[in-house]
């Protein structure tokens, strides 16, 4: 079997269990508010992006090319960089709505609270 066929095979599996837990800790400090497909292209981004380190340092172990597994994390890591502007475009409406609707405390709050 082809060393880099193996090393893109670690890459995806180590990102699938590496990056589901950085995404799925990601979504609990900041909420995503961009739906289910914002939550996807993010999940995706995540999974790439922590697949990048294990696919090039595979490729490096199985003895291929130190060129074609540099080569390879960084398409992993562009991958991850094309999914997250992705997530940007879809992430950006909705966040930006919710944020405007909690204006926070104000002075006519302060004086109506009763505190």
């Amino acid at each position: 079997m082809d060393p880099l066929l193996i090393a893109l095979a670690v890459g995806l599996v180590a990102g699938l269990l590496i990056g589901g837990r950085v995404a799925a800790r990601s979504a609990t400090e900041v909420p995503i508010f961009g739906g289910s497909s914002a939550e996807l292209l993010h999940r995706l981004a995540c999974t790439a992006f922590a697949g990048a380190l294990p696919s090039g340092l595979t490729a490096i172990i199985l003895g291929h090319n130190f060129g074609n597994a540099v080569i390879m994390a960084f398409g992993f890591v562009g991958v991850s960089f094309l999914l997250l502007v992705l997530y940007a475009t879809v992430e950006n409406g909705p966040r930006k709505q919710a944020l405007a609707s909690d204006q926070g405390w104000t002075a006519e709050k302060a004086r109506t609270s009763g505190l």
